[in-house]
């Protein structure tokens, strides 16, 4: 199965679009998303469920995570790790659309 990923996030009234199990059945612990900020957009509200990890990469930008008691700036090509469970909340700091990848997992195999 081919999706193209591009094409879905940018039809996506919630500016994402995730791949995985839920899409195709043989995928059973992983998935991979692309989502996008607009210009100045804040207070996106992101991370995994329970039972789940994910990896961020910006792939151009600059954006601010706040997670718990923590603020940190993310620039194009830099990564971040967002525990099982937790939420983040996303802040785009420039003038322009900012698109970031989304990969995640189980932490323990369960069906969706």
């Amino acid at each position: 199965m081919i999706i193209n990923l591009q094409e879905k996030c940018l039809a996506s009234k919630k500016k994402e679009f995730f791949y995985g199990a839920k899409l195709n059945k043989a995928i059973q612990d992983v998935y991979l998303g692309l989502c996008f900020l607009e210009p100045r957009e804040s207070k996106r509200n992101v991370g995994p469920g329970k039972g789940h990890e994910e990896i961020l990469f910006l792939t151009e930008g600059k954006i601010k995570i706040s997670i718990k008691d923590d603020d940190i700036i993310l620039n194009a090509g830099e990564v971040y790790f967002i525990p099982d469970g937790s939420k983040a909340l996303l802040e785009n700091l420039t003038e322009k659309r900012c698109y970031f990848i989304v990969a995640g997992g189980h932490t323990k195999r369960h069906a969706h």
